[in-house]
């Protein structure tokens, strides 16, 4: 039964991620408004919750809540459609906060990933994109 939740859990952060990226250009807002209300359905809570930890903290609850990959790989992709708008709209100081704790995510995701023996083609591309935001802030 839990694998089952975890997995349609998932597949609807799949479904989200790419109305977001729909939506990211023409409906920034809107795009924002879905990336909030998918965190309500986390371990997180609601995107406030996520906001407010550093990235010591975010490990330590990552840890605590024995978060699934999964289910974090795709919260991170959500972020990077986060970040996007939020350098597009010159939120600087809050995609700089975002940019870190997604450098915080690529890096634990990927020594997860090596420790369990997963093999991701994300990594690479996430890392790329990552260094192309930090740039950005430049």
């Amino acid at each position: 039964m839990q694998k089952d939740y975890i997995l349609e859990m998932i597949e609807e952060l799949g479904r989200v991620l790419r109305a977001v990226i729909g939506m990211k250009r023409s409906e920034p807002l809107k795009a924002l408004a879905s990336i909030q209300t998918v965190f309500k359905a986390t371990k997180f809570e609601s995107k406030e919750n996520f906001d407010r930890l550093t990235a010591g903290e975010l490990e330590a609850f990552i840890t605590e809540k024995n978060m699934n990959l999964q289910t974090l790989d795709t919260l991170t992709d959500l972020l990077f459609e986060e970040a996007d708008i939020r350098l597009d709209n010159g939120e600087y100081e809050i995609a700089t906060r975002l940019i870190n704790k997604l450098d915080f995510l690529v890096s634990y995701i990927s020594k997860r990933e090596t420790e369990l023996k997963v093999i991701s083609l994300k990594r690479a591309p996430q890392r790329e994109r990552l260094s192309f935001l930090l740039k950005s802030l430049k």
